[in-house]
């Protein structure tokens, strides 16, 4: 996907008013190009990752087939759908100037050929409908601040307020941007409602942030600059709607205009943000304090280290320019203490003189670094975790100085994204437990944010949404692989027990007789795969299995008292059983006789004999799988064994466990999906939902009391553990004292 990242200038039209509104526009334009070619690649990236899951889920070649090329086309010219996107805002924007009201760009789409993708058969998709639905939710959500935009463009455009519909930068017009691109650069119908989706999920998700940065910016530059909304509270006549709106004038502001009917919380933007910001400082502020206490306590047994000295504070602004800087050197410091050391050394070399960094920033750095020393420790040297971690602690160090709610809320999206991607980092992951698809997924979100070199809150929020929509996806595949091989052991269970039951009944039969070499092994492989079969598919009340009974007792019979010749239609009867678990027709008639005819074959059959047993011998028996029911163990089990094993056999859900493998220095984490006290089986999973190391529920038990296996009681990811560990810490020196961390 080519993408130069230059959008094209606005352009003076026809009657363009004034180079003010030129200016004010092209200042409209570059931030929605920086806002928007930022959600709009990850909208491709999420776009084609459904295209390929859509080809993966359908076994049709021609399916398969047209959902690659869609994939393939948006890969190879997604750049150019981002240039006509800009395109299509741009020409919107152009119109403001003209005085015209612009018209949200408009698709013409072409007329579906034979060739084209389908999914579902006579299915008519309401392309304006979806665009148009899409558009209108984000609307409603975002009806405040639309109106706002709407007056301040109506300022420029000298003409009366826009509404929502009709704004160059506005949902439908972006929408419909996005259609045009999408139709010229020949995406099928059902290609373009994914791209549809994806980016209503994506990109008008986070709306409205642009919405507000637009708005702020417009005011910047002089249109309208205290426009607001304020709530006014009449009592309206009879048949009038509360929600009716009502402008009025403000004779403070000339250019302020306010609209009654608004809710209060509407009314005021900042009012959610400075509710989130509030308690997040407070939380913060309970953070310093014992860092002040951790310091006081350190002072006291490392002493003469403290510098007493007065020195100038430097500003959060010169601290981020600085991480900004070494971003962009590409400088790699060892550590967080370098990191500080080298801002300090920036600003003492700028300056003349030596500097201190603010309480805030000196706290951030200090809680920062407490956080990853404490992540170190859980994540594998090398691993693809532990790189990517690495990569991000610039950035994160950037957005947690100066969004505090980092430090205290764990549903904070720069936390979340953390928390995803050091678990492909783990020190308990296994190597079978890294999925390639998933590690491409945080890859991804981790160069969302590197794109960003002042690491703004938005960066995080757009990686986090596109990371939790691939999580939300992988975990929907871990967890149905996961039940396909719960299902699969509960099969080979049900087989093992179906076989044992088998090989009682003919022991029960012969009674401690022995039969002939050649008829011994007729019963135990081909005749004891029959009564298996019938035990599994009908129980032993039924009348086949009591049928099946009497005929191994004819069967024992003839082969230890030969001479009676088989009744009419036995031998018919054990060649139509022998069928049901495989054999062929030929085969199942050589066994048959054989079965029912005891020792009076004659004996040219010797050669065919040995033919069989060859063949018999090579066969795949029916439930012949070693694991299928645990044999008895022979060494009786110790009290504390016996506790772990009645410990495991009640689990009634799956467990994540850490174990002990040889070869390995620390344990590995595995999901213990399934135990049956039954068979003695157990089913250990990887984090794929892949069958993992066989192990039976004997063999855990002893493990477990031995402390060669352990039970997780919550399967925490290394970030979050590591700020539990840290918060946990700090609480231990304050002396115990609770702090309210989120």
């Amino acid at each position: 996907m080519v993408d130069t990242g230059i959008a094209p200038p606005i352009q003076q039209a026809d009657g363009m008013s004034s180079r003010r509104v030129r200016r004010i526009l092209e200042n409209q334009a570059q931030t929605a190009d920086t806002e928007l070619g930022r959600q709009l690649r990850v909208v491709l990236m999420e776009t084609e990752l459904e295209y390929n899951r859509e080809a993966n889920a359908h076994r049709d070649p021609k399916v398969l087939a047209a959902w690659s090329s869609a994939s393939r086309l948006l890969r190879e010219r997604g750049g150019e759908l981002l240039s006509a996107f800009q395109r299509h805002v741009h020409a919107g924007l152009m119109a403001i100037g003209t005085g015209r009201s612009p018209r949200p760009a408009t698709a013409t789409v072409a007329t579906p050929q034979a060739g084209e993708l389908r999914l579902v058969d006579d299915l008519d998709l309401d392309e304006d409908g979806l665009i148009a639905g899409s558009a209108a939710r984000c609307e409603s959500r975002n009806s405040l601040a639309l109106q706002l935009m709407g007056y301040r463009y109506g300022v420029l455009a000298a003409a009366p307020a826009f509404d929502a519909e009709h704004l160059p930068l506005g949902p439908t017009a972006l929408s419909q941007a996005l259609r045009a691109s999408a139709a010229s650069l020949g995406l099928a119908l059902e290609a373009r409602v994914v791209l549809y989706r994806t980016f209503e999920k994506v990109a008008l998700a986070h709306y409205p942030a642009l919405l507000e940065t637009l708005n702020t910016r417009l005011a910047g530059d002089g249109v309208l600059p205290h426009l607001s909304f304020i709530p006014v509270r009449v009592r309206p006549a009879a048949g009038e709607r509360m929600d009716a709106p009502t402008a009025a004038a403000d004779p403070r502001h000339p250019d302020q205009t306010t609209t009654a009917g608004e809710r209060p919380q509407d009314a005021r933007p900042t009012a959610t943000a400075s509710a989130r910001i509030a308690p997040a400082e407070g939380r913060f502020a309970q953070l310093q304090s014992l860092l002040a206490m951790r310091r006081k306590l350190l002072a006291k047994l490392r002493p003469g280290e403290q510098d007493d000295r007065v020195r100038e504070r430097l500003p959060t602004a010169d601290v981020q320019a600085a991480l900004a800087r070494m971003r962009a050197t590409q400088a790699r410091p060892a550590d967080l203490t370098e990191v500080r050391h080298a801002v300090l050394a920036q600003a003492r070399q700028q300056r003349g003189h030596g500097v201190v960094l603010a309480d805030p920033d000196a706290d951030g750095f200090e809680l920062f670094g407490l956080f990853q020393a404490q992540l170190e420790r859980l994540l594998r040297k090398g691993s693809p975790g532990e790189i990517l971690v690495e990569r991000l602690r610039l950035p994160l160090l950037q957005l947690a100085l100066r969004d505090h709610g980092f430090f205290v809320d764990p549903k904070h999206p720069a936390r979340r994204v953390l928390d995803a991607i050091s678990l492909a980092g783990a020190n308990w992951l296994a190597d079978d437990d890294l999925d390639p698809q998933l590690l491409g997924l945080l890859q991804r979100a981790v160069g969302t944010v590197l794109e960003d070199g002042q690491a703004q809150h938005d960066s995080f929020v757009a990686a986090n949404h596109a990371l939790q929509a691939g999580l939300q996806a992988a975990a929907r595949k871990h967890e149905m692989s996961e039940r396909r091989q719960v299902e699969a052991a509960r099969g080979r269970e049900r087989l093992g027990l179906a076989r044992q039951q088998a090989n009682t009944e003919i022991a029960r039969i012969l009674a401690g007789r022995s039969l002939p070499r050649f008829h011994g092994m007729l019963v135990e492989h081909a005749w004891a795969d029959v009564l298996a079969l019938a035990w599994l598919r009908s129980g032993e009340e039924s009348t086949a299995w009591q049928e099946l009974r009497d005929a191994t007792e004819a069967i024992v019979e003839a082969a230890l008292a030969p001479g009676r010749p088989p009744e009419t239609g036995f031998i018919d009867r054990l060649e139509s059983a022998l069928s049901l678990v495989g054999y062929h027709a030929e085969e199942a008639g050589m066994i048959a006789r054989a079965l029912a005819n005891g020792r009076a074959e004659e004996e040219e059959e010797l050669a065919s004999r040995t033919e069989l047993v060859v063949q018999l011998r090579a066969r795949t028996r029916l439930g012949d799988d070693r694991d299928a029911v645990a044999a008895g163990e022979d060494t009786p089990r110790t009290a504390p064994q016996q506790a772990a094993w009645d410990r495991l056999a009640g689990l009634v859900e799956a467990q994540w466990v850490d174990l002990r493998l040889a070869g390995r220095d620390g344990p590995v984490r595995r999901r213990l999906a399934w135990t049956s006290p039954r068979s003695g089986q157990a089913l250990l999973l990887n984090r794929r939902g892949m069958r993992a190391e066989d192990a039976t529920l004997d063999e855990l038990c002893r493990r477990l009391a031995a402390g060669d296996l352990a039970l997780v009681e919550a399967d925490i990811h290394p970030a979050e553990l590591a700020w539990q560990s840290t918060y946990a810490s700090l609480e231990h020196i304050a002396g115990g004292k609770e702090a309210s961390h989120g």
